[in-house]
C-alpha cells in the first residue's frame, strides 16, 4: 500500500508539472497575439493616425455622387428646431441645400476635414445655406445656437454621425442615392411642410385618441402628453414626411419615422396616426382677399379691401379713410388661420408729409402710444358673429394694442407736431374691434 501510494504520488506532481507547463504555453501564446494585435494598432504615432482618418474621412465625404442628407438639430440640448440640409463634397468645396432660410439657394464653399482632438469636419468659409443657423441675431448673440464645425465620431459607408463642437448636438450625415435630384427632394419638403400648415393633432394609436398635442412648422418641434409622459423634440422635415429627433415610446412600441398623407392631412408611422386638427373658426389664406369695413370708435366709413402680396402668407391692404387709399402690408399665419397687422412705415399718397407716414400701435384705453418698434393686433374669424374680431398679439409685455394712428413725419425724419405740440396725424384708427366682410 506504501508503494502504491508513493506511485499515485509521483504521478499526482507529473500531472500537476504538465499542467502548469501547458498553461504557461497557452498565456505565452496569448500574449504574443495580444503584443501583435498592439503593434498592428499602435504601429503608428497618434499625429499619424489622425491625419490618416482626416484623409479617410475626407475620401467618404467625397465618395457620395449623389451627396448627403443631413439632419440638423439646432439649441442647446436641442432646444430648438430641426432642418434638413442638403451636402456634396468635392475637391474641397461643398455644396449645400436646405429649409433654412430659401429652400431653393443652393451655395458653394470651402470645407475641410481638420484634426482637432479627433477629426473634425469644419465649414470655414461662409455659406449662406449652413451658417445662418449660426449666426448672431440682433439681442441674441447666440441666435437658434447652431454649429458649423462638427467632431466626427464614427462612420460606416453610408451615414457619419457628428456632433457639434459649441452645442453638442449629435446629428447624421445619411448617403444619397447617385441619382439624387435636389430639387426635386427640396421641392418635396417644401410640399410636406405647406401641407402640415395647421398645428394641432390628434395623436390616434389604432381607433383610440389618445391625446391632442402640436407639430409647430414655426418652431419645428412637436409637443404632446401621453399618460404621464411629455414629448417635446424637435423634428426634421424630409421628402416624404418627418423624423422626430427621438422615438415616441407606448407601450413597447416606438415610432419616429412619420408619413404624410396630404389628402387625409395624417402623419402616420405603423399603428399611430397624428391626424391634423383643424379649428372651427381657422380660415386659408384666400378666405380674407376681398373687402372689409372696419368698426373703430369712429363715426366713419373705412374700409380695407386686401389682395394676394408678393411674398409668401402676405396680404396686400388698401386703407380707404377720407377717401384717401393707403397701402398696408399684412401677414397670414396658416396654423392659426388669422391675419396680423403690425405697425409699418406707410407712403403718404397726397404728398404732404415729406417723410411719409408710420403706422404706430397705440392703447387708447392707457392713452400710450408706441414707438418702439413693436406691437400688432389679430384679427380673428368669429364664425357664430360672422365677423373678425380684433385681438392685441401681445408683443408689448404689460400693455395692449388696440388701436393704430398715422403719424406723419417731416423732413428731418422725425414726428410732425402742431402748435400745441401733439403729433400730427394722417389717419387714426381708435379702439379697433372688429372687421365684416362686405365683397
Amino acid at each position: 500500500m506504501k508503494i502504491k501510494n508513493i506511485k499515485e504520488e509521483v504521478n499526482d506532481k507529473q500531472m500537476k508539472k504538465a499542467y502548469f507547463l501547458f498553461m504557461a504555453v497557452v498565456l505565452t501564446l496569448l500574449m504574443q497575439a495580444c503584443l501583435h494585435d498592439n503593434k498592428t494598432a499602435f504601429d503608428l504615432p497618434a499625429a499619424q493616425r489622425i491625419d490618416q482618418s482626416v484623409a479617410d474621412y475626407t475620401a467618404l465625404l467625397e465618395s457620395s455622387e449623389g451627396g448627403w442628407m443631413l439632419q440638423y438639430y439646432a439649441g442647446k440640448n436641442y432646444s430648438y428646431g430641426g432642418y434638413t440640409l442638403l451636402l456634396k463634397f468635392k475637391d474641397g468645396q461643398v455644396t449645400a441645400m436646405g429649409d433654412v432660410l430659401d429652400p431653393e439657394v443652393k451655395a458653394t464653399s470651402d470645407y475641410e476635414v481638420v484634426k482637432d482632438q479627433g477629426p473634425m469636419l469644419s465649414f470655414n468659409v461662409y455659406n449662406k445655406v449652413i451658417h445662418p443657423l449660426a449666426e448672431a441675431w440682433l439681442g441674441n448673440p447666440d441666435g437658434i445656437q447652431g454649429d458649423y464645425e462638427f467632431s466626427i465620431l464614427r462612420a460606416t459607408t453610408d451615414s457619419i454621425v457628428l456632433r457639434g463642437r459649441k452645442w453638442k448636438n449629435e446629428m447624421v450625415l445619411t448617403r444619397l442615392p447617385k441619382d439624387a435630384n435636389w430639387e426635386e427632394i427640396m421641392l418635396s419638403i417644401i410640399t410636406v411642410k405647406d401641407g402640415m400648415s395647421v398645428n394641432t393633432y390628434n395623436f390616434i394609436q389604432g381607433n383610440d385618441t389618445l391625446a391632442q398635442g402640436t407639430i409647430d412648422p414655426t418652431t419645428r418641434r412637436l409637443s404632446v402628453t401621453l399618460g404621464k409622459t411629455t414629448w417635446d423634440m424637435p423634428y426634421c422635415t424630409h421628402a416624404t414626411g418627418i423624423v422626430l429627433r427621438q422615438p415616441i415610446v407606448i407601450g413597447n412600441k416606438q415610432y419616429q419615422n412619420f408619413t404624410w398623407n396630404e389628402t387625409d392631412k395624417v402623419l402616420t408611422d405603423n399603428d399611430l396616426k397624428l391626424a391634423q386638427f383643424v379649428p372651427k373658426n381657422h380660415k386659408t389664406l384666400d378666405f380674407w382677399v376681398g373687402e372689409w369695413q372696419l368698426k373703430t370708435s369712429l363715426r366713419k366709413r373705412i374700409t380695407l379691401t386686401l389682395e394676394l402680396g408678393t411674398a409668401a402668407n402676405t396680404l396686400k391692404g388698401h386703407l380707404l379713410y377720407d377717401k384717401v387709399s393707403y397701402e398696408l402690408q399684412l401677414t397670414y399665419d396658416p396654423a392659426t388661420g388669422r391675419i396680423e397687422l403690425p405697425g409699418q412705415p406707410v407712403i403718404d399718397p397726397t404728398y404732404k408729409y415729406p417723410a411719409g407716414i408710420v403706422l404706430i400701435p397705440a392703447s387708447l384705453k392707457e392713452k400710450k402710444i408706441f414707438g418702439e418698434g413693436k406691437g400688432s393686433m389679430y384679427f380673428t374669424w368669429n364664425g357664430d358673429t360672422e365677423r373678425a374680431d380684433a385681438e392685441d398679439s401681445g408683443q408689448i409685455t404689460g400693455h395692449t394694442v388696440d388701436s393704430f394712428f398715422g403719424v406723419a413725419y417731416g423732413e428731418d425724419l422725425s414726428p410732425i407736431l402742431d402748435p400745441k405740440g401733439d403729433y400730427v396725424y394722417a389717419f387714426t384708427l381708435p379702439n379697433i374691434e372688429y372687421m365684416r366682410k362686405i365683397k
